[in-house]
């Protein structure tokens, strides 16, 4: 029998694309969704729990690039803090609940601790944490914590925001690489965005036609996300893109039409396999 996951959604104002409410049958759990702008209007929103975790991301390209991981006792009002002195973030996504059994104090601060090991673990983006919280999670509270964090990880989803481990991602997917130039990049696409692996090599001889690939090129060498190879580079991390051709454009350089572009073990490509 298929398992099946129900979640309501509340759209603030009628905006598709603004604040969101999202809660899941059976939780106790409440997400709320924050775009930047909107953030004085979401505190605006009464009856929120007010403890949990969050994420801020920035995800302009389609995809998350940088994440932050925090907890927070004060709802959405512990974001006024990171909109006045954190630059790189768009959005702010909101874990709360104000189960005390589930989201004790301490049960929040595993939360947080283990959503960031995690996060590094996945290496699908820069993490922005630069101090790694001191909680240990002890053995009775790792079954709770982890069950939290599933939920997370599948209202993330979503949202089209993959969290989970690159590796543990690649279990059941399709592989699709790129020959051209002896470049062979690997890459999964899931339907919403086309991630290009950790360990992928990119042709830096050739620069992207957009500037923005080019710009995402110069941001992930100086993190050192992407490092130098002989010639050319390799991704220490996986990078997602919204398309397919933007996925190309990166590690080819110019103008790619990705879904050509990329094909699987047996020479198929993306067009023939999802668009015919």
């Amino acid at each position: 029998m298929a398992r099946l996951k129900t979640m309501t959604t509340q759209f603030i104002d009628g905006e598709p694309n603004g604040v969101r409410i999202c809660r899941c049958t059976l939780s106790t759990m409440t997400t709320v969704f924050v775009p930047r702008p909107l953030l004085s209007r979401a505190k605006q929103i009464a009856d929120l729990p007010m403890r949990g975790i969050y994420y801020l991301i920035n995800d302009e390209d389609g995809a998350i690039s940088r994440l932050y991981v925090g907890q927070t006792k004060q709802g959405i009002a512990r974001l006024d803090d990171h909109n006045a002195k954190k630059d790189f973030w768009n959005k702010a996504i909101l874990f709360l609940s104000d189960d005390i059994q589930s989201f004790s104090l301490d049960n929040v601060s595993a939360l947080e601790k283990y959503a960031i090991e995690q996060a590094t673990a996945s290496k699908r983006y820069t993490v922005e944490n630069k101090v790694d919280p001191r909680y240990v999670i002890d053995q009775y509270q790792k079954p709770t914590v982890e069950q939290i964090y599933e939920e997370i990880a599948f209202v993330m989803g979503t949202f089209g925001y993959q969290i989970e481990d690159s590796d543990d991602a690649l279990a059941d997917v399709k592989l699709f690489y790129t020959s051209r130039r002896g470049v062979r990049a690997r890459g999964v696409y899931t339907g919403d965005t086309f991630d290009v692996l950790e360990g992928s090599p990119v042709d830096l001889k050739v620069r992207p036609k957009l500037d923005r690939y080019e710009k995402l090129r110069q941001e992930l060498l100086a993190s050192g996300d992407l490092v130098q190879d002989g010639d050319g580079g390799r991704l220490v991390k996986t990078v997602s893109f919204s398309t397919p051709s933007g996925a190309a454009d990166f590690v080819l350089g110019g103008s790619n039409n990705g879904w050509i572009e990329w094909k699987d073990g047996d020479k198929q490509t993306l067009d023939a396999l999802y668009r015919k």
